[in-house]
């Protein structure tokens, strides 16, 4: 993609504006002028390459009822083909951009180690999805498109790079309100608002599964711990969220692993995307 970072000072001041009028100068008139057609997103996430450097990038279409829509990405080999298919089909119900995207009503620049629980990084999911595609940080853009529907960005860097910085945060800060009103203006003239039927069914066998999940055997409170210990909350920031002590939920993690027959949080995780991959198999074929 020929990503090139632009050197400008940390804050606000002048190498900041600097690198905006860059920007507009070299990059913004081409993609105003794709507004409306297919290029649009992958030139969007082009003009960012000038604002910063990042490996990967996706940008997708977040549907509060319906599994995300895919426009396009960068990915290649195994984890295109394997990587991104598990995450449109099941993954994405624990990522914690797709979670802020569910609440979000305002444009935001969320940085991963921003916006995860803290115990995120031990968690399953974090192998899953970001060790296991070698993702050492995320960062993105969340613009809520209209009642339900959100337009994600998502930048990613190896786990061999540096992590995004406070800079590169304020960068992408300062070009959204423009690049937020063109993709907005884009949304308008080529989506509908509403998704296929067949895509609408999936989605919510999808979600029911997850928000079900152990629900038969599991008690109301039991099910709140095992949600919040699959996105990554710590046995203390559980305690915290729910209001009980530590060791109240230690008992309930007990509970858990024994009544679903698991020893171990990757086997409980593993469940989990069983049980949620299994929703999408219940969708008539028929449907469209």
């Amino acid at each position: 993609m020929g990503n090139m970072a632009v050197d400008v000072e940390s804050g606000t001041g002048q190498g900041e504006d600097l690198s905006w009028l860059r920007l507009l100068r070299e990059a913004l008139p081409s993609v105003a002028a794709d507004v409306g057609t297919a290029p649009f997103a992958p030139r969007l996430v082009d003009l960012l390459g000038r604002v910063l450097q990042f490996d990967w990038w996706m940008v997708m279409v977040y549907r509060q009822h319906a599994n995300p829509e895919m426009l396009c990405e960068n990915f290649s080999g195994s984890w295109r083909a394997k990587g991104l298919t598990t995450y449109v089909g099941s993954f994405y119900v624990l990522d914690p951009f797709y979670i802020m995207s569910l609440s979000l009503d305002h444009p935001e620049v969320c940085r991963l180690g921003d916006i995860t629980p803290d115990g995120f990084l031990d968690s399953e999911y974090y192998r899953a999805h970001y060790a296991s595609g070698r993702i050492g940080d995320e960062v993105g853009y969340l613009w809520p498109l209209e009642a339900g529907v959100t337009f994600a960005v998502s930048l990613e860097r190896s786990e061999h790079c540096t992590g995004f910085s406070d800079d590169d945060v304020r960068h992408l800060e300062a070009v959204q309100p423009l690049l937020y009103a063109l993709t907005r203006k884009h949304w308008s003239m080529t989506r509908s608002s509403a998704a296929p039927v067949r895509d609408l069914e999936l989605g919510r066998l999808v979600q029911e599964a997850a928000a079900n999940f152990g629900r038969k055997l599991l008690t109301p409170r039991e099910c709140d711990v095992v949600k919040l210990v699959l996105r990554g909350f710590s046995t203390k920031s559980i305690s915290q969220s729910l209001g009980i002590s530590p060791g109240t939920v230690k008992v309930h993690r007990e509970n858990i692993y024994g009544k679903l027959g698991v020893s171990s949080q990757a086997e409980l995780f593993n469940m989990f995307i069983a049980s949620v991959s299994a929703g999408q198999t219940q969708v008539p074929t028929g449907s469209h």
